[in-house]
C-alpha cells in the first residue's frame, strides 16, 4: 500500500506561482486537503512520463492528451503513485462548475488546467524542466540532473522547433513568450534589458539570456490567440484518448456520450460523439438495448436493501404535469442501493431475478433495471447522472455527465421547463416549484458513513473503492478547526426527478424515473 496526499484548494488565486502570462484566474484563497491511501493501483499503459515524455504540439505531452476528462487523467495519475506521489487539485468551491480545475504535479514539475463545465484538459504546463524528461522529434529538450534549469533559446529556436514569428513581451511579469502552433515557451527578461522594438532573437541569444522557465501545450495557432476562449472553445479530441471515429462507427458501443437530454413522456436522448442519438424510454428499454448501444457496463450492482421504501417515489407521481411514472418496484432512489454483490459484467443472466444497476463509470451514469408489473421482463426504470463535482464525496467515482431537462408546456398552461447541469439549484428550484408545486421537504443525506450497513452508499463503491486500504479522508485545514467537507447533501424530490444538491447549491447528481 502506498500513501500520499492530495491538496485540494477549495479556491484558487490569481497569485499562483508560475502562472501563464495573461491567463485570467479568479481571486480566491482558502484551501483544504484530501488524503488518499492507494491500495491496489490499476493496471494501465506504461507512463511515458516515467521515461521520456514526447511533446506533441496542440495535442499532448506523453499520455496527457488535450481534451481528456479530469476523471480519466486523475485516474491514470492515481494509478501510478510512485511516479506521481503528489497531486494538488485546485478549484473554486463557491462555483466549482463555472471555474477551471487545476491539477498540480509538484514532483513532476507539471500543471494541468481543465474547464469547469465539461472538465476537459485545456492546457498542459511544464513549470520545472528538471523534474521530467521531455523530447520533441527524437531530440531531447532537457536532461534532469544535468544542472541546466531549462532549454535555452538557441536549442529551441535553432535546433528543435526552428524559427517562428516574434512573440509577446509581458512587461508587468518580465516574461517573453516565444510561441509556436500548439506550444509556447516563457523566457524571463528584465525590464531594463528589453527595449521596445528590440530584436527578440538577439536579446534571447545573448550570453546573459536566461533559459526558458516554463512551457505550455495548448490547442491553437499561437498562445496569443489560444488564451482567448481557452476554457470555452469547442474541444476536438475525445474525453477518452482511445475513442476514435472508426471504432465508434464500427460499433456504437465504442462511442462516447456527449450529452443527455430528458424529454416528455419518459424519453431520454443520449447524444453521442460519432453516432446518432440513442433514445431510452423508461419502463420500456431492455438491458439488451443498453448493451447494444452503450456497451457492457463497467459493473453490475445488485440491490437488496429496501429500508427507505417508506419514501416510495410513487408518492411523487401526482405532480402538476403527471410526469411521475407509477413505480412498480420497491426501489425509491438510487442512493439507497445496498448490497455486497457486484456481478461479473459478462454474467448478465445472474441478475435476472433481482433489481440491479448498470454502472457506466466512463459515461457518468447508472441505469436501474427492474421487472415491473407492466412488463414481464426487466427494463430500464431509472437513470442516474453524476456531476463529478470537485469537493463532493463522489468526486472521481464517475466521469462528469452533462444534461438538460426540456419539458414542453402542459395542457394546463404550465410553462415549459428548461434546466441544465451547470445551473445552481438555487436558480433551478423556483422553476421546478413553478412547474410541479412546492414538492416535499428536502431530505438530508450523509455520504460520509463508515459502514456498509448505512442506507446511503455510493453505487458499486463500497467493495470496489472503499476497502481498508483505499479510504478517502477529507479535512478542511485552514481556520484552525478540522471539519468534514462535502459529505452532507440534500435530496429534493419532484415528479420524475430527484436532485442531489451540495451545500454550495451545485447539483451533484440527478435521478430520473
Amino acid at each position: 500500500t502506498v500513501s500520499y496526499s492530495y491538496s485540494y484548494c477549495t479556491h484558487f488565486t490569481d497569485s499562483l506561482p508560475n502562472k501563464p502570462p495573461s491567463l485570467p484566474l479568479s481571486q480566491h484563497t482558502r484551501c483544504s486537503t484530501l488524503l488518499l491511501r492507494i491500495g491496489s493501483p490499476l493496471l494501465i499503459m506504461a507512463s511515458s512520463i516515467e521515461g521520456t515524455a514526447q511533446i506533441q504540439p496542440s495535442k499532448a505531452l506523453g499520455f496527457l492528451v488535450l481534451g481528456s476528462s479530469v476523471h480519466d487523467v486523475l485516474g491514470r495519475l492515481r494509478a501510478q503513485p510512485r511516479i506521481f506521489p503528489s497531486i494538488s487539485v485546485i478549484y473554486d468551491s463557491a462555483a466549482p462548475l463555472a471555474s477551471p480545475i487545476v491539477l498540480t504535479l509538484d514532483s513532476n514539475g507539471l500543471r494541468l488546467r481543465f474547464d469547469g463545465p465539461d472538465q476537459r484538459l485545456r492546457l498542459i504546463e511544464v513549470l520545472d524542466f528538471q523534474k521530467s524528461r521531455l523530447s520533441y522529434n527524437s531530440g531531447e529538450l532537457t536532461r534532469p540532473g544535468t544542472g541546466t534549469e531549462g532549454p535555452t533559446f538557441r536549442s529551441i529556436y535553432n535546433k528543435l522547433f526552428g524559427p517562428t514569428y516574434p512573440g509577446e513581451y509581458m512587461e508587468d511579469q518580465g516574461v517573453y513568450v516565444l510561441s509556436y502552433p500548439g506550444v509556447a515557451f516563457s523566457f524571463p527578461i528584465k525590464k531594463e534589458a528589453w527595449k521596445g522594438g528590440a530584436d527578440f532573437v538577439s536579446v534571447l541569444s545573448s550570453p546573459d539570456a536566461q533559459p526558458a522557465s516554463s512551457m505550455a501545450i495548448f490547442a491553437g495557432p499561437s498562445w496569443l490567440e489560444a488564451r482567448t476562449g481557452l476554457f470555452t472553445r469547442p474541444v476536438q479530441n475525445p474525453r477518452l484518448p482511445l475513442v476514435n471515429g472508426a471504432s465508434a462507427r464500427l460499433s456504437s458501443a465504442n462511442d462516447e456520450v456527449e450529452f443527455v437530454r430528458f424529454r416528455d413522456e419518459n424519453m431520454v436522448e443520449i447524444v453521442r460523439r460519432h453516432n446518432q442519438p440513442f433514445w431510452v424510454r423508461l419502463h420500456s428499454t431492455t438491458p439488451q438495448d443498453l448493451i447494444t448501444e452503450l456497451g457492457p457496463p463497467s459493473a453490475i450492482y445488485r440491490k437488496h436493501d429496501h429500508r427507505l421504501s417508506i419514501h416510495r417515489t410513487r408518492s411523487l407521481s401526482g405532480g402538476a404535469n403527471g410526469r411521475g411514472h407509477q413505480d412498480d418496484t420497491d426501489d425509491t432512489e438510487p442512493e439507497d442501493a445496498q448490497s455486497d454483490d457486484e456481478e461479473d459484467v459478462s454474467d448478465v443472466s445472474a441478475t435476472s431475478n433481482s433489481d440491479y444497476f448498470y454502472n457506466y463509470f466512463h459515461h457518468g451514469m447508472d441505469i436501474f433495471i427492474s421487472a415491473t408489473r407492466s412488463s414481464s421482463h426487466p427494463v430500464a426504470t431509472k437513470i442516474i447522472l453524476h456531476g463529478n463535482v470537485p469537493g463532493s464525496f463522489e468526486f472521481q467515482r464517475y466521469r462528469r455527465a452533462r444534461w438538460s431537462i426540456e419539458l414542453s408546456a402542459s395542457p394546463k398552461k404550465v410553462e415549459e421547463l428548461r434546466l441544465h447541469s451547470e445551473m445552481g439549484f438555487d436558480e433551478a428550484l423556483p422553476l421546478l416549484r413553478e412547474r410541479f408545486g412546492e414538492g416535499q421537504r428536502p431530505m438530508p443525506l450523509n455520504r460520509g458513513s463508515d459502514s456498509p450497513s448505512s442506507s446511503c452508499e455510493l453505487l458499486g463503491g463500497w467493495e470496489d473503492n472503499e476497502s481498508a486500504g483505499d479510504k478517502v479522508d477529507i479535512k478542511v485545514v485552514p481556520g484552525g478547526s478540522e471539519s468534514t467537507f462535502g459529505n452532507t447533501v440534500e435530496l429534493y424530490g419532484f415528479p420524475g426527478f430527484i436532485f442531489e444538491v451540495l451545500r454550495n447549491k451545485a447539483i451533484s447528481s440527478l435521478t430520473v424515473f
